[in-house]
């Protein structure tokens, strides 16, 4: 993450963060880059010289950069961290980590708006406490358990790049990616089954109550 100094609150972003969540839902990817202050026409060096920081130390043929902003949501603001993804100096999405997350109960009746509906594909991540859900096959909304509840801690997308890039062949498949890092977790008996094993079954079963409805098992 940014925030390299502490003491000073991120910009405040005239949009709301259903407006921006909705449109990774919607379309894959960001679509308001420009309300950030960001092209993603800009090369590698141009962002870099408008501000942007690098999220690692060290230089290399595929690069995240990162800027920290708040957006408007239910009448406060919800700081967070934009990352656009550089393949070779060139820019070719990004994704949002949530600082303090955001109850994943409130953002999956946003899906119900889609038309067509979407397809949802679920995995957790070794136990009931960290998970995804894939929406349409290429946005991916990652959560963890807080307690009785499951909060969404970043959004991120597939990738287009030239079929023929030796870095990145094909682009980035969201879905490819969490079906390797993840399991498959579609049935709330899946789900139930975990939280028994959980250290705390009773609040696991309490955050899958949330997403019970949203399961294509149920």
């Amino acid at each position: 993450m940014a925030r390299r100094n502490p003491t000073l609150a991120p910009p405040c972003i005239g949009l709301s963060l259903r407006a921006v969540v909705g449109e990774y839902l919607r379309h894959g990817r960001l679509r308001s880059a420009a309300a950030f202050g960001f092209d993603p026409q800009w090369q590698l060096d141009a962002a870099l010289a408008q501000g942007w920081e690098r999220s690692s130390l060290h230089a290399s043929a595929t690069e995240q950069l990162e800027r920290d902003v708040r957006l408007r949501h239910r009448g406060g603001w919800q700081p967070l961290t934009l990352k656009p993804f550089y393949l070779r100096g060139r820019c070719l999405g990004a994704s949002l980590d949530l600082w303090r997350g955001l109850p994943l109960a409130q953002v999956l009746p946003w899906l119900r708006e889609l038309r067509p509906a979407p397809a949802l594909e679920w995995f957790h991540f070794v136990g009931a406490d960290q998970g995804a859900a894939l929406v349409d096959g290429r946005t991916g909304l990652h959560f963890r358990r807080r307690g009785r509840r499951f909060v969404l801690t970043a959004v991120d997308a597939s990738l287009a790049a030239a079929a023929d890039d030796p870095d990145l062949p094909g682009g980035f498949d969201n879905g490819r990616w969490l079906r390797k890092l993840m399991a498959p977790c579609d049935e709330p008996a899946q789900w139930r089954a975990l939280a028994a094993q959980d250290a705390d079954p009773n609040a696991a079963l309490q955050a899958i109550r949330e997403i019970a409805p949203y399961l294509p098992g149920r």
